[in-house]
């Protein structure tokens, strides 16, 4: 082991990457803190810190020139911008993901893992003689890292427009989102802000062939004292964010409700059921394959009525028409009553006063 060598620098990101660990099982195992969204939360802080502390350990020579697990770089930070952008997601409680989102997302981590294994074996089974000499000097390494800060920039927009997108959809119905949300567009900025370093640093690193790594002390620095920002903020905001999830949780359970009301109501109004003498709450349940309950529910919440109530509303205005169409006048009142769906001739009139305050014959000679 070559001589280890630590300065103000080196150990303020070495305490982030602690720190950054430390949050992440904070969040992803203590109860009080935990929560989906959060759990991404967490894992982006993880790797993140995994990469810083895997760089640290590596400029300040704690392996070997040769150790097999320097040798065997594994690109954690390819890995920080997918799950903010699954945190964002789940956030604003996005559930369906397809399959080339996800391969784009977290594809190019596999992909350079297996291309810095594969030297791995090439250094260790046909080319013995190769030393690694130093990782911030030009080769795979600064490489692969500028090709991630075009795909972290493309993550990131995307999180970007999804966050807004989500906003603009509901700007009109809850205000706590967009003040929530204003907390994960920071995150981008910030990171952006952070991004435009590592990308400097990277092009110096293989534009001026730099033997020394402090060129990217910048970029680390501020990763780890944006770890300590998210740190900070993160674990004081889980709590919030386990509300908000209920929040947009349950306006999603009323938007589908809704939806589910207005197809039945839909149905109910252009079939013309409502004129059914014998229908009953169980017949539209069945329909629907829907319990009795449910539906019952369903249109207490949306009309404030009952489901007798509803139907009979349905009824009653349809009577209305009739009772002034000069097409009807022949039709007894009873007739007409039978023909909007009351089974008999004083159900027809005491549900009709209910609705108008007037009874069928009144509300004919009004009307006339």
């Amino acid at each position: 082991m070559e001589t280890i060598n630590f300065n103000f620098f080196q150990l303020l990101i070495l305490f982030g990457s602690i720190q950054g660990v430390i949050f992440s099982y904070i969040v992803v195992f203590v109860k009080k803190y935990r929560s989906k969204s959060a759990m991404f939360l967490g894992l982006a802080v993880f790797f993140l810190s995994l990469s810083n502390f895997q760089h640290i350990l590596i400029d300040v020579n704690y392996f070997d020139t040769n150790s097999i697990i320097k040798r065997a770089y594994i690109p954690w930070q390819w890995l920080v911008a997918p799950m903010f952008y699954l945190f964002a997601r789940s956030f604003l409680q996005k559930e369906f993901i397809n399959k080339k989102l996800l391969f784009f997302l977290v594809g190019p981590f596999f992909i350079v893992t297996i291309i810095h294994l594969a030297q791995l074996f090439y250094q260790l089974y046909f080319d013995k003689s190769y030393q690694i000499t130093n990782y911030y000097q030009r080769g795979l390494f600064l490489y692969t890292n500028l090709i991630s800060f075009i795909h972290t920039p493309a993550v990131i927009y995307l999180m970007y427009t999804m966050i807004i997108s989500y906003e603009n959809k509901h700007k009109n119905t809850i205000e706590k989102i967009r003040q929530e949300t204003t907390w994960l567009k920071n995150l981008v900025h910030i990171g952006i802000g952070i991004l435009s370093l590592g990308i400097i640093s990277v092009i110096i690193g293989i534009t001026v062939e730099m033997k020394q790594s402090y060129y990217a002390y910048p970029f680390f620095i501020s990763l780890s004292l944006w770890i300590y920002w998210v740190g900070y903020v993160g674990i004081n905001r889980s709590s919030s964010h386990k509300k908000l999830e209920k929040l947009i949780s349950l306006q999603h359970s009323k938007k589908t409700s809704y939806d589910t009301f207005a197809k039945i109501n839909e149905h109910i109004i252009t079939q013309k059921k409502y004129l059914l003498t014998d229908l009953m709450l169980i017949n539209i349940a069945k329909e629907f394959e829907i319990s009795n309950g449910y539906l019952s529910q369903l249109i207490n919440t949306h009309t404030q009525k009952s489901f007798n109530d509803y139907i009979n509303e349905l009824r009653v205005e349809t009577s209305k028409k009739m009772l002034q169409d000069p097409q009807y006048d022949n039709y007894t009142i009873e007739s007409i009553g039978l023909e909007c769906g009351f089974n008999s001739k004083s159900n027809f009139y005491t549900t009709f006063k209910k609705f108008t305050g007037q009874t069928p014959n009144q509300f004919k000679k009004v009307k006339k």
